[in-house]
């Protein structure tokens, strides 16, 4: 499982920034991909979207499938 840290990008009313941390090896690099929150929702369930309406961010662990889906 990995962690993905969720944020709206300023500025816009769909669009969430993500944030990607890989293992906590010393040469491990955040990756950060931009999608809208539709497509957020469909990949991870309604339910990942209810923090961050409620406080403009989210933590959701995600599998290595849903990983692979947002690139």
């Amino acid at each position: 499982m990995q962690e993905l840290s969720c944020t709206w990008v300023p500025g816009t009313l769909n669009v969430v920034r993500v944030r990607l941390r890989p293992g906590r090896s010393a040469q491990a690099v955040t990756t950060t991909i931009e999608l809208t929150s539709t497509r957020l929702a469909r990949i991870f369930g309604p339910q990942a979207l209810n923090d961050l309406y409620l406080k403009g961010r989210a933590t959701v662990q995600a599998d290595p499938q849903q990983v692979a889906l947002l690139t």
